[in-house]
C-alpha cells in the first residue's frame, strides 16, 4: 500500500481559536455527522484547558528561537497516561499533515513523512497553552525592570508578562539563560522519562508507643518513620527499599526481574531536591547511606498537610497511611435527632413520619468514627498535637475546628426545631438558616432511636425494608427484586415522601408500580385515583399492562381528540383507580387536571421534566397529590440540574433553590469532579432513588435468559393521514379484483401500510426523515439512549433496505457515533469486517440489519438488546433474527423489543398471532401470504385505523 498526497482546502486557525471553535456550544450536527477528527481534537482541547485550570505550566526560554514561552508540564503519571492514550487513539485523518524530505516535490519522487501522533498532540497542547496564556496576561506596568538586581532575568519575565515573545538581550546571554532554565527543569524531565523514581512512605508509630489514657493519645515522644524507596513508574506497588540500593556495588540494580540503572545517584539526587520541599529530610543526609528519616508527630503532620502535594507535583512518589484524607481521620460532628412533640410543619405530602415531621437535635463529637464526649475531647486537645490516636486509629485535630466543635457542643439545648428534611440537609453538609453553622467541620451523619430510627434505616438501606406480600389479585409473578421495589414505593408513600424508581430498562418498573397501586386499593389506603403521566408513545403500553397484570383496577385513558372534559372527566376520574395521560396534556389540560386532589402523581420517563423552566414541568409540579413517584432509567442524562428538577417534583424544596443547588453541587461536580460534593449529594438523594441494574448478580439471576416484549407506539398525524388514504385506495382496488391480482393487491397494501407505520419518508421517498414524523422512530431513540448510556449494544432489524438506510442516518445524527448497516448489497468481505468490528468491545454499539441479509448466519453476541422495528409476522423468522444475539457465547440476558403501532393492522395481526401461537407454524407460513385469503370485509376490519392510536398532540 502506497501513501499518496491529497490536497484538501480548509481554514487555517491559530490553536487558541481552534479550541474556542471545538468547545463552542453553538454547533449542532443535524444535517451532517462530525468526523472522528473533530471528536479527537475536541477531546485534546478539553485536556489542554484542564492543564491550564490545574496550573500545570511553567515559563521557559525556547532553546532555538530564544523566545520567552509558556510550556505545559506533564509530571504526573496520570498526565503521561492520558497523553499516551490520546496519541494511540488519534484517527489516521488527523495525521494528514505531510512534509517532504529536503523540500523535494512528491511528484518527483519525494518521500511523504507523516508526523508521529504523540508529536502532533504535544505540539497542539503546547500551542494552546502558549496562546491562551498570551491572551489572558495583561501588559506589565511601565518601568517595572528599573533598579532590578537581575536585569536579564527581569527582561525575560517582562516578555512573559506580555504572553511571551522575543527577549531583548545579547544572544550569548540568551544561550546561557536557556541552559540554566533547562537545568532547572531537568529533574522533572529525567523523572518523566525514567522507568523508576524515588518514593517516600510514611509509617505511624507502633501501637504500644506513647500509650496514655483511654484513647492512647499521642505526644511528642512518639516517632514516625519516613522510609525511602525506589518505585517502578509503571507498577507503583513495586518498591525497592533503600537498604537494597546501598548494598548494590554495580551501576545496575536487579530486583524482581527489573533493572534500575544508577540507583544510588538517583536516590541521592531526589533526596537533595526533596530536602528543599520538606526541610526535616536534611537530617537523613547526615548518614552516608540514608534509608529513612525519623519524624515527630508535628513533623509528620506537616509532611501530610504540606509536603505530600509538593513532592507529587515534583514527580516523586508518596505513600501515606490509608486513613489519611478520609472522614475517619478527621474531627467531625454527628446529629442525634428525636421527634419533636410539636408534630409536623405544614407542607406537601405529609405522612406519619415524613420530611415535614419536626425533630429536635443535639450535636455529638466524632473522632475517627468514634463518638466521644466533650470532656474526653478536651483532654485530647490539651496535648497540643495535631494528630492523636483514638482506639488505635490516628485522627487529625485542627485547632480552628476544635474551638468551633466545643462551642457547638456547649450550646446543646439551644438548638432550634427543624423538619426532618432540613435535618437531612444539615447532616449532608448544607447549612440551615435555622441552625448553628458547623463551618468547615464535616457532619458525618445522623442517628435516631425508636420509630424515627427505623425510618432512617429504611431510607438508607432498601435491603432492610419489610417486604410486603404480593397483592392477592395481581395476575402474574413478581421476582424478588420487584417485590422489594413495590414495597419500597409503599414505604415512601406511607411517609409522604417522593421517590424515583430508576431501574434499568427491562427490569419491570411498570409492574412494580401496578403492584403498588393494587396494594393500596386492596388495603383501603387509596384516597382517590392516581394520575400517571407518560409520553404519548407508551400510553398503549400502560393500558395493556394494567389490563394484563391488574385487571381489577379501573383505568381511564385521558388522551386523544375525544377525551372527556369538564364534569364528565371529573366523574369518570373519581370512579377510576388509575388515570393515564401525557405530558403534553398536563400542560394543555392543566386547569382540568389540577382541579382534582390525586391520591398520587407518577411520572413515567420522568426525564421529560428535566428542564425546570419549561411550562410542561411547571404544570406537572402544580398537581396536588398525596405521594409522588418518578419512573426513569436515566434520572441524570446530561446535567445535574435535571436531577434537581426531578427531585424538586418528588420532594419540593428538599434540595433547596435551583441557583443554590447549582452553586453548591452542580458546578463543583460537573467542572471539577469534586469528590466531597459528590459524596454529600449522593447522601442527600440516595434515600429517594432506587437504582438496580441488569449487571447486578443479585438481579440478573432472577431474569429469564430471553425476555420479549411488545413496544406499542402511536402514529403521528402525518402517518395517520397517509394510513387512511392508503386504506381507502387499496380497498377500492381489492374489491374489484380476483385471483392472483387480488392476492398481489392485498400483499401490496400490507407492505405500504407497514411503510407508513415505519416512517412517512420511507413511504413517500421524500425528506427529511426526522424523528418527529414517526412515532416508532421517536420511541426507538428514547430506548436506545438509555441502552447507550449503560454501555450496551443493540441490533435493529428491519425488512426494508430503505428503512435501514433511514435508521442508520438518523441514529448517527442523533447520537453522534458510527452505526453499522448490513443489507443485501454488502459483499462477504465487508460483511465479515462489520461483524468483526461489532464484536470488539470498542466497536460500534448499534447495528442496523436488513432481515433478509442478516436474519441467519451471524454471530453478534456483543449485543444483548434486539429491536424488531417492523414485523415479519412469522415467529420463526423473527426468532432466527433474535438468535443472532441469543446464542452460544452470549454472557448476558437478551432483551427483545417488537415495535407495534397501536390501532393499526400491526396490532391486529400481532393479536391474531398471539391468540394462535401454537398454530403459528401452520397458519403463518411465509411472510403475509395468509392475509390474502381474508374477505374484503375482514380486510376492512383489519386495515381500519383506531383514532385512539393517533398522537393528536
Amino acid at each position: 500500500m502506497t501513501l499518496s498526497p491529497w490536497l484538501v482546502e480548509g481554514f487555517l486557525l491559530p490553536a487558541g481559536q481552534a479550541v474556542d471553535l471545538l468547545l463552542s456550544g453553538r454547533f449542532s450536527f443535524d444535517a451532517v455527522l462530525p468526523a472522528s477528527g473533530w471528536h479527537f481534537w475536541r477531546r485534546a482541547a478539553l485536556w489542554a484547558m484542564e492543564l491550564l485550570v490545574r496550573q500545570r505550566f511553567i515559563p521557559m526560554l525556547d532553546e532555538k528561537s530564544y523566545r520567552a514561552v509558556w510550556r505545559p508540564v506533564f509530571n504526573a503519571a496520570e498526565d503521561m497516561r492520558r497523553l499516551e492514550l490520546l496519541a494511540r487513539s488519534m484517527p489516521p485523518a488527523c495525521r494528514a499533515v505531510a512534509g517532504w524530505k529536503n523540500g523535494s516535490d512528491p511528484g518527483k519522487g519525494g518521500e511523504t513523512i507523516l508526523p508521529a501522533p504523540g508529536v502532533m498532540l504535544m505540539d497542539f497542547v503546547r500551542s494552546v497553552v502558549q496562546e491562551k496564556i498570551a491572551g489572558w496576561l495583561s501588559p506589565a506596568p511601565a518601568g517595572r525592570c528599573k533598579g532590578a538586581r537581575n536585569p536579564a532575568g527581569m527582561r525575560w519575565l517582562e516578555s512573559l508578562r506580555h504572553g511571551g515573545g522575543p527577549v531583548d538581550l545579547p544572544e550569548e546571554l540568551l544561550k546561557t539563560m536557556a541552559g540554566e532554565l533547562i537545568a532547572w527543569r531537568s529533574p522533572l524531565s529525567r523523572r518523566r522519562q525514567s522507568s523508576f523514581r524515588t518514593c517516600f512512605r510514611l509509617e505511624p508509630p507502633p501501637e504500644g508507643q506513647g500509650e496514655g489514657g483511654r484513647h492512647n493519645g499521642a505526644g511528642e515522644d512518639e516517632t514516625w518513620t519516613l522510609g525511602f524507596f525506589l518505585q517502578a513508574v509503571d507498577d507503583p506497588s513495586l518498591l525497592v527499599p533503600a537498604e537494597a540500593v546501598w548494598k548494590e556495588r554495580s551501576s545496575t540494580l536487579h530486583f524482581l526481574q527489573r533493572r534500575f540503572e544508577n540507583p544510588q545517584e538517583r536516590l541521592l539526587a531526589d533526596l537533595g531536591q526533596a530536602c528543599r520541599l520538606f526541610p526535616p529530610l536534611v537530617r537523613a543526609l547526615d548518614s552516608p547511606c540514608p534509608t529513612r528519616c525519623a519524624l515527630s508527630t508535628a513533623e509528620a503532620y506537616d509532611f501530610l498537610k504540606q509536603a505530600v502535594p509538593l513532592l507529587k507535583e515534583s514527580g516523586l512518589g508518596v505513600q501515606v497511611p490509608a486513613w489519611w484524607g478520609g472522614e475517619e481521620a478527621a474531627l467531625g460532628l454527628r446529629m442525634r435527632i428525636r421527634q419533636s412533640q410539636k408534630g409536623q410543619s405544614e407542607g406537601v405530602g405529609r405522612g406519619i413520619i415524613g420530611l415535614h415531621t419536626l425533630v429536635e437535635f443535639d450535636w455529638e463529637l466524632a473522632l475517627g468514627g468514634e463518638i466521644i464526649d466533650a470532656a474526653e475531647f478536651q483532654k485530647l486537645a490539651a496535648m497540643k498535637v495535631p494528630l492523636v490516636r483514638v482506639k488505635g486509629q490516628w485522627v487529625e485535630i485542627d485547632p480552628r475546628q476544635m474551638e468551633k466543635a466545643l462551642s457547638l457542643v456547649a450550646g446543646q439545648g439551644r438548638n432550634p426545631t427543624l423538619t426532618l428534611g432540613e435535618a437531612m440537609r444539615l447532616a449532608a453538609g448544607i447549612p440551615s438558616a435555622k441552625a448553628p453553622d458547623p463551618g468547615d467541620l464535616p457532619v458525618t451523619g445522623m442517628d435516631a432511636a425508636g420509630e424515627l430510627g427505623r425510618v432512617l434505616e429504611g431510607l438508607r438501606e432498601e435491603g432492610k425494608l419489610a417486604l410486603l406480600p404480593v397483592p392477592e389479585k395481581f395476575c402474574g409473578q413478581l421476582r424478588p427484586y420487584q417485590v422489594r421495589g413495590f414495597s419500597w414505593l409503599a414505604f415512601l408513600s406511607r411517609l409522604g415522601m417522593g421517590g424515583c424508581l430508576a431501574d434499568d430498562m427491562g427490569l419491570g418498573k411498570t409492574v412494580q408500580f401496578l403492584a403498588f397501586l393494587l396494594h393500596r386499593v386492596e388495603q383501603g389506603l387509596s384516597t382517590g385515583p392516581a394520575l400517571l403521566v407518560c409520553p404519548t408513545s407508551v400510553v398503549g403500553n400502560w393500558q395493556r399492562e394494567a389490563a394484563r397484570f391488574t385487571p381489577e383496577l379501573k383505568v381511564l385513558v385521558h388522551h386523544g381528540p375525544n377525551r372527556l372534559q369538564g364534569k364528565d372527566f371529573t366523574r369518570r376520574a373519581i370512579a377510576s383507580h388509575l388515570v393515564l395521560t401525557t405530558y403534553a396534556l398536563v400542560q394543555r389540560d392543566a386547569h382540568l387536571l389540577a382541579g382534582l386532589a390525586w391520591d398520587g402523581v407518577v411520572l413515567d420517563e420522568a426525564q421529560n421534566i428535566k428542564n425546570p423552566g419549561a411550562k410542561q414541568t411547571r404544570s406537572v409540579k402544580r398537581l396536588k397529590s398525596g405521594y409522588r413517584f418518578a419512573l426513569t432509567g436515566t434520572p441524570v442524562e446530561n446535567r445535574l440540574s435535571e436531577l434537581w428538577s426531578i427531585m424538586d417534583f418528588l420532594n419540593p424544596g428538599f434540595l433547596g433553590p435551583a441557583a443554590d443547588f447549582n452553586r453548591r453541587f452542580a458546578l463543583p461536580i460537573e467542572r471539577n469532579g469534586h469528590r466531597e460534593k459528590t459524596r454529600r449529594l449522593k447522601q442527600l438523594v440516595q434515600p429517594f432513588i432506587l437504582r438496580r441494574v441488569k449487571t447486578d448478580p443479585r438481579i440478573i439471576q432472577d431474569l429469564p435468559e430471553k425476555q420479549e416484549s411488545n413496544i406499542f407506539c402511536t402514529l403521528t398525524r402525518e402517518q395517520a393521514t397517509l394510513y387512511e388514504a392508503v386504506v381507502r385506495e387499496m380497498l377500492e382496488r381489492i374489491e374489484g379484483a380476483e385471483g392472483m391480482e387480488r392476492r398481489g393487491l392485498v400483499l401490496a397494501a400490507t407492505t405500504r401500510l407497514k411503510q407508513v407505520c415505519n416512517h412517512p419518508a420511507q413511504f413517500l421517498a421524500d425528506g427529511p426523515a426526522t424523528p418527529k414524523r414517526s412515532g416508532k422512530m421517536m420511541r426507538l431513540l428514547e430506548m436506545l439512549e438509555e441502552i447507550l448510556d449503560g454501555g450496551e449494544k443493540a441490533l435493529i432489524f428491519t425488512q426494508f433496505a430503505r428503512m435501514g438506510e433511514i435508521l442508520k442516518n438518523q441514529l448517527q445524527a442523533s447520537f453522534g457515533r458510527e452505526v453499522l448497516f448490513l443489507h443485501g448489497g454488502v459483499g462477504q468481505r465487508q460483511r465479515d469486517r462489520m461483524v468483526e468490528r461489532f464484536q470488539q468491545p470498542s466497536g460500534p454499539a448499534l447495528f442496523v440489519i436488513s432481515l433478509k441479509a442478516g436474519g441467519v448466519g451471524l454471530n453478534l453476541t456483543r449485543a444483548n438488546h434486539v429491536f424488531h422495528f417492523d414485523r415479519w409476522w412469522n415467529p420463526a423468522v423473527e426468532d432466527q433474527a433474535t438468535d443472532r444475539a441469543f446464542r452460544i457465547g452470549q454472557k448476558k440476558n437478551v432483551f427483545v423489543y417488537k415495535f407495534v403501532c397501536s390501532g393499526t393492522l400491526e396490532e391486529k395481526i400481532d393479536r391474531l398471532i398471539s391468540e394462535k401461537r401454537n398454530l403459528a407454524g401452520s397458519i403463518v407460513t411465509t411472510a403475509e401470504e395468509w392475509l390474502t385469503e381474508m374477505s374484503t370485509a375482514e380486510l376492512r376490519e383489519l386495515f381500519s385505523l383506531s383514532r385512539q392510536a393517533v398522537d393528536e398532540e
